[in-house]
């Protein structure tokens, strides 16, 4: 099972509704939670196109799922109005994933994908839009775009489910 897909199973997981009823700051968080939820909120433009379309989240849930050479990884969900969830998820050594997914559908497609192109691009990846590779998963098609750059191992991906899209994110794996 490759990186994308055990960030969907791991998204249906965390998405579950008892998962979101927790909070990712307060006295009892880990520090890695309440850190890495300031940079995503100041830094990730995906997690900003979110709050620009649905709001602010109401619910988020974070953890730290496991440490590799003394370095904690986890992962962190924000839940928003609608349905709409944003998660990102950091393993070992230098992986990342980025999800946002409206499960019935984003309005305004076109402008959706247009702003996963441009955080790509902000990142300083090189994403080939032209040519997706295909695959489905639990019903969803998913269309991932490759940076072509030898040895960055970097996708964007767009997933339907009927014909409609669902989620948009990215894979960055140095």
């Amino acid at each position: 099972m490759g990186v994308l897909e055990l960030a969907v199973v791991a998204v249906a997981w965390l998405a579950s509704p008892a998962m979101l009823a927790r909070q990712c700051e307060g006295p009892d968080v880990d520090p890695w939670v309440s850190d890495f939820r300031s940079r995503v909120e100041s830094y990730d433009a995906l997690y900003q196109l979110a709050v620009e379309r649905y709001g602010p989240p109401s619910e988020c849930e974070g953890a730290v799922t496991m440490e590799f050479d003394g370095v904690n990884f986890g992962s962190l969900i924000f839940g928003f109005r609608g349905g709409i969830t944003y998660s990102v998820e950091t393993m070992p050594p230098e992986s990342s994933v980025r999800v946002l997914r409206a499960p019935g559908g984003f309005e305004e497609p076109e402008q959706v994908q247009q702003a996963l192109r441009d955080y790509a691009s902000g990142i300083g990846l090189a994403i080939d839009w032209s040519t997706p590779e295909i695959s489905e998963e639990a019903g969803e098609v998913i269309h991932r775009f490759w940076d072509p750059e030898p040895g960055l191992n970097a996708s964007g991906f767009l997933i339907f489910l009927d014909d409609t899209l669902v989620a948009i994110g990215s894979s960055l794996a140095l």
